[in-house]
């Protein structure tokens, strides 16, 4: 296997270009990998990142796979990049990015249903309310934002349907019987496999101590479909999660998402823009913010759009940074 993954490492990127149209087991097979790199390295690896079964992991576009790994710095057995996790965690920046407008966020009111109407946007929430907008975001999974528009047109149901997300339990939890048997081989994020099980979901251990530099006397975990349940006096909080999975119909799909921005006062924003992950959702909610109201961001970086498929914007107003 270790010569395999070498070989990997060497020659997947330059066959990004040539892959761009079969998924990842077609590439492997094509290029004669064998089945204990697929299912005990490169699967695993997939899979915890994604969050998605790792049978699920061969139907990835090899094109957009090999990218976002040698992008990454994931071919690499040295100098990889390191990695860096937010103080606090996501809801440090989400109180952050809130703070301006945090009084006006209607917590505990889901969105029922979404109608365009002669110039406008109505929105009906979960207690019966009717709203009217100029315009409306939505900045949520593409599945949710289907069944929220209860007028959507061929194109919106056609992009938007051709989006699947697994749905994963995460249990956060003290027991360190779901991580690695010996301490000093447990790592930030820990694979999970259970030989004697056929199901196919993910089952992966994340380190929460290591991550977010909490002290080691709480120990921390969060395990993602746990294959064994901790001990329930261990389990702290219990969640149901969905990720996007990315197959061929989705990336698709992807590359022609920015049509769909501001037809009938409607816009979309999520991970699914990108790769799945918070930094999409962000670069897509900005080129929103961006192409709806006309003013560019107060800062610049470098391929700030770089993680989403984004059309031709129009162009906007510098705004001085403060």
């Amino acid at each position: 296997m270790l010569r395999e993954l070498l070989r990997f490492y060497r020659e997947a990127p330059a066959h990004a270009d040539i892959a761009q149209d079969i998924s990842l087991d077609d590439y492997l097979d094509s290029r004669g990998y064998g089945s204990a790199f697929r299912e005990d390295h490169l699967y695993p690896m997939a899979a915890a990142i994604w969050s998605t079964p790792a049978a699920d992991v061969g139907n990835h576009p090899a094109a957009s796979f090999i990218r976002f790994c040698d992008n990454h710095g994931l071919l690499k057995l040295a100098g990889r990049p390191i990695w860096r996790t937010v103080d606090g965690g996501s809801r440090e920046y989400v109180k952050r990015l809130t703070a301006g407008f945090g009084d006006q966020i209607l917590l505990g009111h889901g969105v029922r249903s979404i109608r365009r109407v002669a110039g406008f946007v109505e929105i009906v929430d979960t207690h019966g309310t009717t709203r009217r907008f100029d315009h409306v975001i939505i900045a949520s999974h593409a599945d949710q934002a289907l069944r929220m528009l209860i007028d959507a047109d061929g194109e919106e149901r056609d992009l938007l349907g051709c989006f699947r997300y697994s749905r994963n339990e995460a249990v956060l939890h003290s027991d360190p019987r779901l991580m690695p048997k010996r301490r000093r081989t447990w790592s930030s994020w820990n694979y999970l496999a259970n030989t004697k099980c056929e199901t196919k979901s993910l089952a992966v251990t994340y380190w929460m101590n290591r991550l977010q530099s909490i002290p080691d006397r709480l120990p921390l975990f969060v395990t993602l479909n746990p294959p064994s349940q901790p001990r329930e006096e261990l389990v702290k909080h219990r969640e149901i999660y969905e990720h996007p999975l990315f197959d061929r119909s989705a990336m698709s799909a992807q590359r022609q998402l920015w049509s769909l921005q501001g037809n009938r006062n409607t816009w979309f924003c999520g991970a699914y823009f990108g790769a799945g992950f918070h930094e999409d959702g962000l670069q897509a909610g900005l080129a929103v913010a961006e192409a709806l109201g006309g003013v560019r961001r107060p800062w610049r970086v470098k391929d700030e759009s770089g993680r989403i498929h984004i059309h031709e914007l129009p162009p906007v107003r510098e705004l001085a940074a403060a």
